[in-house]
């Protein structure tokens, strides 16, 4: 289990917002940025960003209004587009390969929607791509599954409810390290901007667009996924013939932190490539 120590941890000025963000390895010009998902921050990424640190440079940012970043308006994706290009301007980034679980996936591929020249290659686990075509359905089972009484007010929630659904999306809260469980919760009751997060998603369909994303990508997925639909990496595949396709087995939502080293093992193998080396 990585140690708090074993990522600094910096911020920055990005669109005039405080910005946090981890590092790891050594800048090499071949970064590899991590965008989280809802109820997460930055930390989300710990065991994938010290699993490769010794050959990646990898950035680990808390999305505005999560983590110990600044909040934003209007918090509508072009805006948080906006957000990462200046995040990536302010530390003069070369072009790079974005990695992105679930809503942090959405926002990778809207980024490289909008600057193309900017990013490599993707790694997306579990993404939010196609969310909006069963949006009412998606809200119902992020609801059941993560139990969000009032997703703007996490913390307002009782300790015993925060601690039940920052378990609620793995496939085997049993087996997961207790110091995983008490990181998610202080990503979850730092979580402001979740509703945001689902009214975001509500407002932006991908499906016209995703052939415009002509990049190497690489779908990974836990196959007890309750959250995003795991069918939606094979939906995604007749969309971009040139991705592929990982299920992992007995995972839920969280394959970062409940099967990390599978996650790293495909992320490494993924990256190996001569078309994704960066």
């Amino acid at each position: 289990m990585a140690k708090d120590d074993e990522l600094s941890r910096h911020f920055v000025d990005a669109l005039g917002i405080k910005t946090a963000y981890y590092m790891a390895g050594e800048p090499n010009g071949r970064p590899l940025l991590c965008l989280h998902g809802m109820t997460a921050s930055g930390d989300a990424f710990r065991e994938l960003m010290v699993g490769l640190a010794e050959e990646r440079w990898l950035i680990a940012p808390d999305i505005p209004g999560f983590g110990e970043s600044e909040a934003t308006s209007p918090y509508v994706l072009p805006h948080l587009v906006e957000w990462l290009a200046a995040f990536h301007d302010a530390l003069d980034l070369p072009p790079m390969v974005l990695a992105g679980h679930s809503f942090g996936g959405a926002l990778a591929a809207a980024y490289t929607l909008a600057y193309p020249e900017d990013v490599t290659g993707l790694i997306l686990f579990a993404p939010a791509l196609l969310t909006a075509q069963y949006y009412p359905d998606f809200v119902k089972k992020v609801g059941l599954s993560l139990g969000l009484a009032d997703l703007s007010t996490a913390v307002s929630q009782s300790p015993r409810v925060v601690r039940r659904v920052a378990k609620a999306s793995f496939y085997a809260p049993e087996n997961i390290d207790e110091a995983v469980i008490e990181r998610r919760i202080r990503a979850y009751e730092q979580a402001r901007a979740s509703a945001d997060v689902l009214k975001a998603l509500s407002f932006y369909d991908f499906q016209p667009e995703l052939g415009r994303l002509d990049k190497p990508i690489c779908l990974v997925w836990g196959e007890q996924d309750t959250v995003v639909r795991p069918d939606d990496g094979e939906k995604l595949l007749d969309w971009l013939p040139q991705a592929e396709l990982h299920l992992i087995p007995e995972c839920g939502h969280i394959p970062l932190q409940e099967k990390p080293a599978e996650c790293v093992a495909i992320a490494r193998q993924w990256l190996g490539d001569e078309n994704v080396r960066g």
